[in-house]
């Protein structure tokens, strides 16, 4: 009975450091400092390419304050742009591959409608387009919760 009491006491304090601990979230400003998102969860960027015209879909990670690119989804010559050289190609003729040493501590960008920007975090959806005059500039940095 001691050993079950003294397990639940360590499960509440677990529970407790967990609950109390800062998670990195994105965040997602306009150039006056204006918060317009802030969110957790699985992070992809998706744009369309300026040179090229086609989609691209970028897989984020965030640890530590840093966005890292973990892989890219386009076409093959997307692909070479980004500098990777070991892709595959997918039954649709898209190609994914791994990126190398892609760490931001931000990501800045102008909101253009050719673009067709897209922020997908956790279950959100922040079409940037949408949230931004064209041409203006949208911040994109990790920072502990919001």
């Amino acid at each position: 009975m001691k050993e079950a009491g003294a397990q639940a006491i360590l499960v509440c304090a677990l529970v407790f450091l967990i609950l109390i601990m800062p998670i990195d979230v994105i965040e997602v400003r306009d150039e006056s400092g204006a918060r317009i998102f802030c969110g957790s969860g699985d992070t992809r960027y998706i744009s369309r390419n300026s040179i090229y015209g086609v989609t691209v879909s970028e897989v984020w990670a965030i640890h530590s304050g840093v966005i890292t690119i973990v892989s890219v989804s386009s076409t093959p010559i997307v692909l070479d742009y980004y500098g990777i050289e070991s892709y595959r190609i997918n039954a649709d003729g898209t190609a994914t591959g791994t990126p190398k040493d892609l760490h931001y501590n931000e990501v800045r960008m102008k909101a253009t409608p050719r673009g067709e920007q897209k922020l997908e975090v956790g279950r959100w959806t922040l079409e940037i387009s949408r949230n931004f005059e064209e041409g203006s500039v949208v911040i994109i940095r990790v920072k502990k919760a919001c």
